[in-house]
């Protein structure tokens, strides 16, 4: 009887080890699949940050002046600023998009100076109303901000 009862004791230890073993790894996998889940949200909201500045143009509907805020701001990035004026049409400043508008190209030969000069063609009078759009390529990177005067 005591070798009998010594047994089912360890038999049931054995079968106790392997539950707690169960159950760390369970929580291992959950815990995993949770920060996996937390690193994703974090590179997308670090991806929303970093593109806010842009990407608030998106559907905004603002002046001229503003436009012409923008076009300085993005001076020395990799995106070109499109607008659309009533009187010269597409003009691309800081950098040259493709007219397809999937990529971009060398810097544009356009200047703010242009734009804010009312004897210019290229002139955008800072009292229009301009809706702003934003491009992005086949990677999902913003690559154009475009402003078309209402």
């Amino acid at each position: 009887m005591d070798n009998s009862l010594k047994g089912l004791l360890l038999a049931a230890g054995v079968i106790i080890t392997c539950i707690v073993v169960s159950l760390g790894f369970y929580i291992s996998r959950e815990a995993n699949a949770a920060a996996t889940s937390g690193v994703g949200q974090i590179s997308r909201m670090n991806k929303e940050i970093s593109e806010s500045d842009k990407s608030m143009y998106d559907g905004l509907v603002v002046t001229g002046a503003e436009v012409i805020n923008a076009i300085k701001k993005n001076r020395k990035e990799d995106v070109a600023v499109v607008v659309e004026t009533k009187k010269a049409g597409r003009v691309s400043y800081n950098r040259v998009l493709s007219g397809d508008d999937s990529s971009i190209g060398g810097e544009s030969s356009a200047s703010v100076v242009e734009a804010q000069n009312i004897t210019n063609n290229n002139y955008i009078n800072q009292n229009a109303q301009f809706v702003g759009t934003v491009i992005r390529d086949v990677n999902d990177t913003i690559i154009a901000i475009k402003f078309v005067q209402e």
